[in-house]
Parts: C-alpha cells; structure tokens; sequence
C-alpha cells in the first residue's frame, strides 16, 4: 500500500512542468515567423535603395563623359577682339561707333534692294550693332572698304546675315539705281562664294554700269559679328570674286587666331 500512495509534493512537481513546456513550445514557433519576415521587407528595400544609387551614380558619370566630349562654345568678340584682329590684318584699322559715323544723303531703287547698300554706299550704322573696326586701302583705280560691326550675341548678327541674303534672293538680275556718291546705275547680280574657310554664312553681290564700273559687296557673318567688304572698281572686263574672297578668308583666319587665345 505504500508503494502505491503518491505524495501530494510529488502532484505539484508534476503538474506545473507539463504546464510550463506548453507555454515555452508555443512561445518559440510564434516569434520567429515575425521577424523573418520583418528582415526580408528589410532587405528587399534595401537592394532596391542601392540599385537606385548606382543608377544615379553612372548617369552622372556618363553625364560628365558626354558634356567633357561636347565642343566648347566659342567666345564671342569684344571690341578689343576685333581690334586684335584687324592689327593682325591691316595696320590702319580704326573704331566704328554710332556717334561718329556720318550718313551719305541719297536711296536706292528699287526701295526694296536699299539693304543691300546701306552700310557700303549710304555708310548706316546697323540697327543693332555696337561697335565695329574697319579700314580702307586702294588698289591702282579700285578702292576697298573692309569693316566689321559687332553685334550682342550670335543670334542677332545671324538675323542681320539672313535679312540681307532674303533682300539678295528678292533683287538677284534687278536693274538697281544709286541716287548718292557714286551714282550709277545697272543690273545687280549675285557672285558665287569661293570660300576656302569654314564659315558658310557669306554671300556676295555686284551691280555692273553700263560703263563697266562695279560696286561689289561680300558679306560675311561670323560669331556675333557681320563683315562687309565694298569694291569700286571702275576697271573694264567682268567682275572676279576670287581677290575679294581671299581677303574674307584671311580675315577669317585671323579671327580665328583670336579665338583661340580665349579657349
């Protein structure tokens, strides 16, 4: 009978252990599927957040590659500038201002050519030009005016360019009268540009008298810059380009020698 009889301290060891294992079962299986998935949203915005810096990262680097690779914007021409360039071209150069520049009296017919003459033979500083340097040489009968105006940026002398090759195209073959010095009177013509620069925007233009004299004009615009060359050859024969021509083209390359001290 002994044998048989538990005592009570053994029925309270017995029952609090089985008690405690359930809790201490359940309480491990519960927590872990917590914070395995709280580490895998961790870590997927993690990889997400990297990948977006590298992206960044290499699209400046390739940013930077390309904007090193683009040429440079050349400088434009200060009046110092086209100065320089015409001491390296002709001795006697000398400022151009609006103050100081003197109208010749007189208009063209057709009214609608008068563009075409207007800072040659009627001597009118450009609506929106600053400055400009010029110089005047002769050749045996011929006389050579050579000036440069400088404009605010390149779009401006650009519209200046393009205005005067749209009046060239309307007056191409037109019969032109000059009503101030030297009057005359002819058939204007365009001449074809001989160029062995890089400057694409010139044009040229001659009006022949029935007496063989010529008034030719080559324009040019480079940078913020327009140049007009003005021939009065009052020799017989038809009219040559090519002279006119490698002047624009030394010039050109003087400018471009300018240039290139500010790059």
């Amino acid at each position: 009978m002994a044998a048989k009889a538990a005592s009570p301290d053994s029925k309270l060891a017995q029952g609090p252990v089985t008690t405690i294992d359930a809790v201490t079962t359940a309480s491990p299986q519960s927590e872990p599927e917590v914070l395995a998935v709280g580490f895998g949203e961790a870590s997927r915005l993690s990889r997400r957040v990297k990948f977006l810096l590298v992206f960044v990262l290499l699209a400046l680097l390739a940013g930077l590659g390309i904007w090193r690779l683009l040429p440079e914007p050349a400088p434009l021409f200060s009046l110092s500038d086209l100065q320089g360039v015409y001491a390296g071209y002709q001795a006697n150069a000398s400022v151009i201002d609006r103050l100081h520049t003197q109208e010749e009296v007189g208009y063209i017919l057709p009214a609608a050519c008068e563009p075409l003459f207007e800072t040659t033979v009627l001597n009118r500083f450009p609506n929106q030009a600053l400055d400009g340097v010029g110089t005047f040489w002769e050749l045996d009968r011929s006389a050579v005016s050579l000036f440069t105006y400088r404009f605010a940026d390149v779009a401006t002398a650009d519209r200046e360019y393009r205005r005067l090759a749209a009046v060239l195209d309307n007056c191409r073959d037109v019969p032109v009268e000059v009503h101030a010095r030297p009057a005359s009177r002819g058939m204007l013509t365009a001449t074809p540009v001989l160029s062995n620069s890089d400057v694409t925007s010139q044009l040229g233009y001659v009006m022949t008298t029935n007496d063989g004299i010529k008034l030719a004009v080559h324009v040019l615009a480079f940078s913020n810059t327009v140049t007009w060359q003005f021939r009065y050859e009052p020799v017989a024969g038809p009219y040559r380009p090519l002279l006119a021509q490698r002047v624009m083209d030394s010039l050109v390359d003087q400018m471009h020698a300018v240039q290139d001290l500010h790059r």
